[in-house]
């Protein structure tokens, strides 16, 4: 739990605009292949495609057993006005939707 925390607040810490998400995505990779996911392909310039394979039986009724989630990465240009913070916006972007904690999320559900 204090490793999701942690990667929340740095992606609190460290947002990027639309499609500018380099470091971002490259945190999101360097993070799921920390967990030993090795099938993970960039797509739309700075996004990722993750296919997560389970260790049950692959075949349920003739038909293969999957969920699908997503998370949107980017911070919107606008100021952080939470002072006290001490995880608060480094750049000119802020996570006020909460994509923070959706990556935070998709990341503990990996």
């Amino acid at each position: 739990m204090d490793a999701i925390i942690a990667i929340r607040q740095h992606f609190h810490k460290y947002p990027e605009g639309r499609f500018e998400e380099v470091n971002t995505q490259k945190k999101l990779q360097e993070t799921l292949q920390g967990f030993g996911i090795k099938d993970i392909k960039k797509c739309a310039k700075t996004g990722l495609v993750v296919d997560i394979h389970g260790k049950g039986p692959s075949k349920v009724n003739g038909g293969i057993q999957c969920i699908a989630i997503r998370a949107d990465i980017d911070g919107l240009f606008m100021p952080e006005n939470n002072h006290d913070c001490p995880y608060r916006t480094t750049t000119q972007y802020a996570h006020m939707c909460g994509h923070d904690g959706h990556m935070a999320m998709l990341l503990a559900a990996a």
